[in-house]
């Protein structure tokens, strides 16, 4: 089992009852979107750090849009 702040617990709680959802399933919400986001992240930083080597470029929304257009015929 997890511990956690009594503050955050208590917050929990709170939304918990606002909501009328179990304390555990807020939980397991919040933490599956905090790895979610984190992992995210860390493909940007990596999509980053290749255009910064020359390794890839960026393409402007018009451009994708053609080739995604271009694809489809």
């Amino acid at each position: 089992m997890i511990e956690i702040p009594t503050h955050l617990e208590e917050s929990f709680l709170h939304v918990a009852e606002i909501e009328h959802k179990p304390v555990n399933k807020l939980i397991e919400t919040a933490l599956t979107e905090f790895l979610e986001d984190y992992h995210d992240a860390r493909i940007a930083e990596a999509a980053i750090e290749r255009i910064r080597r020359g390794e890839s470029e960026l393409v402007s929304l018009e451009d994708a849009e053609r080739m995604l257009n271009e694809m489809d015929d």
